[in-house]
């Protein structure tokens, strides 16, 4: 009888601590992924100006190698010239956002073939503050696996910056 309530109780302890791993493992990657998830990017309507990109980092630190991802076969650009085209910029500094209006990026894509209003910006790639590199696209936010192998680092991006709402203070 004693062999049974120790086997129940091993059963049950086992559950306990499996329980427990599992619950620190979910921790540790939310703690992993919590600046990545606060970097993000959207497009608004603008009115009469059309539409513009907002690109944001709502955390209390830099993100950098920030790469903006178009598809040019979007546009009808034959995919052996051009597949993705990147536009790299180097920081986007603690708790702002960058306002790029529907022209900002007309001249950089139109080298590739892209018109304006061609192709969608479809993913946003960076490194955050601890050396990991994330990207975020329709899929969602994930850990990345390919570095850009074109493209041009621009520096200082065609964009108003402004102080991000909701930041991490």
């Amino acid at each position: 009888m004693s062999a049974i309530a120790a086997a129940i109780g091993l059963f049950f302890s086992a559950t306990v601590a499996l329980s427990s791993v599992k619950a620190t493992r979910q921790q540790l990657e939310q703690d992993r992924r919590r600046q990545a998830a606060r970097v993000s990017n959207w497009t608004e309507q603008a009115g009469k100006a059309g539409e513009r990109e907002i690109v944001m980092n709502r955390s209390l630190d830099p993100v950098t190698n920030v790469d903006l991802w178009w598809y040019a076969p979007d546009a009808n650009v034959d995919p052996s010239k051009f597949e993705w085209v990147f536009m790299g910029i180097a920081t986007i500094p603690p708790c702002t956002r960058l306002v790029f209006t529907s022209h900002a990026f007309d001249d950089y894509l139109k080298q590739f073939g892209i018109p304006h209003g061609g192709a969608p910006l479809r993913a946003l790639q960076f490194y955050d503050a601890d050396g990991r590199h994330w990207i975020r696209d329709p899929d969602g936010l994930r850990a990345a696996e390919f570095e850009r192998s074109d493209g041009e680092d621009i520096g200082v991006p065609p964009a108003r910056q402004e102080p991000a709402q909701q930041c991490d203070k």
